[in-house]
């Protein structure tokens, strides 16, 4: 069945040679080939009112830091004169271009005469047979899917590589004697403790409680105005089901958004504060992620950053719950299990923990930060009862500096 159906339809519609086989499952497409199925490929991104070209920008958009959606990508008008690309336009347009998608050819062409197979072997077992209608649309389905997917796939590798590169770059180290808006000493002991020697760190009450009500109303609003969208691949898989949305402290509006402006202002010196108490070496970051759980929303366990292929660039994690009350019986607990050694403790004989091993369930309650090891923490966040606010900062550094057995950190 592998590449049955995709050798027919280009036969039929193309009007061309069917590629030869170069060998059992390897196929040799040549030029006339490959310039069709390129055509059909932007086809199918433009066609239809550019249904799967908006389908991909949105999903970029909920996946990879970039600022909210603004509906141009791939053949869509460009940015105004002066106003530039943002980092989703960007890598949507350099893996929509034709030479990229001549790399695709082949790789897309294959999942989708698997995946179509699949989907017609299992109709076949349940008695249904899909006329020739019906399979046409089918294939058309799953070509569209599979394009976006891996197109997907390849525009977050690009961007995973770029934020790992970074990790290490100098010229963004929050050096804290070059901070001036304040004295950096908004962590309790306990808190900065608890991040170097157990891999997470917790903060009450980090804001007023008047800041707290505005930051509350502005994030539904944000979701009321239908800003928060899924992140669609991994609702798909039942990895999570939050709804997010990126902002910048430049893009806030300071008159109406006085809230997330006091926030974000807040939290731009988390690393400078970091760096001067426990020598991490982080970066400055102003680019923040809103959350929203609906009842019975969920995040399984995962880690957020990780060490060699696994770099993405994240090594601490700030996590600000904005939710107007919370109770034990409302759930929605970031459960933080128990911390992995990480290379350099692993090279000098700690032992590992328990895979599953739980560590402790943290209430997101209102106006609660807490910080955590992106690359050492495995975490969840349980199901909620109630809708679930929160407001997220990555912050890059290298692997190595405050990650070694017995590294300094100043606990006051």
């Amino acid at each position: 069945m592998k590449g049955g159906f995709l050798n027919k339809a280009i036969a039929r519609d193309a009007d061309v040679p069917v590629p030869k086989t170069k060998s059992p499952g390897m196929k040799q497409w040549d030029e006339q080939t490959i310039e069709v199925m390129v055509q059909v490929l932007q086809d199918v991104l433009m066609g239809n009112n550019m249904l799967a070209r908006n389908d991909l920008e949105r999903r970029v958009r909920s996946g990879t830091g970039a600022k909210e959606f603004r509906g141009r990508c791939c053949g869509a008008p460009a940015a105004p004169v002066d106003q530039e690309d943002d980092v989703a336009a960007q890598y949507i347009r350099e893996h929509t271009k034709p030479s990229a998608l001549r790399d695709m050819v082949g790789p897309i062409m294959e999942q989708v005469a698997t995946l179509f197979g699949r989907v017609k072997e299992r109709g076949k077992n349940d008695g249904l047979v899909m006329d020739a209608e019906t399979e046409s649309k089918v294939r058309k389905d799953v070509l569209k899917e599979c394009l976006i997917r891996h197109i997907l796939g390849c525009i977050n590798a690009d961007n995973s590589g770029t934020q790992a590169s970074g990790s290490s770059d100098a010229g963004l180290l929050a050096t804290p004697q070059g901070y001036f808006g304040g004295d950096l000493n908004s962590f309790s002991g306990d808190a900065i403790r608890g991040l170097m020697q157990h891999g997470f760190g917790i903060q009450d009450d980090w804001m007023e409680g008047s800041v707290v009500d505005d930051i509350c109303n502005e994030l539904e609003y944000l979701d009321f105005d239908g800003k928060l969208m899924e992140v669609q691949q991994q609702k798909m898989t039942g990895h999570r089901t939050d709804r997010i949305c990126w902002l910048t402290y430049e893009g806030l509006d300071r008159e109406k958004q006085p809230g997330l402006t006091k926030l974000f202002k807040k939290m731009i010196s988390i690393p400078f504060e970091l760096n001067k108490k426990c020598s991490l070496y982080l970066q400055a970051s102003a680019s923040f992620q809103m959350a929203c759980y609906a009842p019975q929303g969920y995040y399984k366990k995962h880690v957020d950053g990780g060490y060699n292929d696994l770099n993405n660039g994240r090594k601490i994690t700030a996590i600000y719950y904005a939710n107007k009350s919370w109770s034990s019986s409302n759930g929605g607990e970031l459960r933080m299990h128990k911390r992995k050694p990480n290379p350099f403790e692993v090279a000098k004989g700690i032992p590992d923990c328990t895979e599953d091993e739980i560590d402790q369930d943290i209430e997101p309650q209102r106006g609660r930060l807490v910080v955590f090891r992106s690359r050492d923490m495995p975490h969840a966040v349980m199901p909620c009862k109630h809708k679930r606010y929160a407001v997220s900062l990555w912050l890059m550094g290298p692997p190595g500096p405050g990650d070694q057995p017995d590294a300094h950190y100043t606990p006051t």
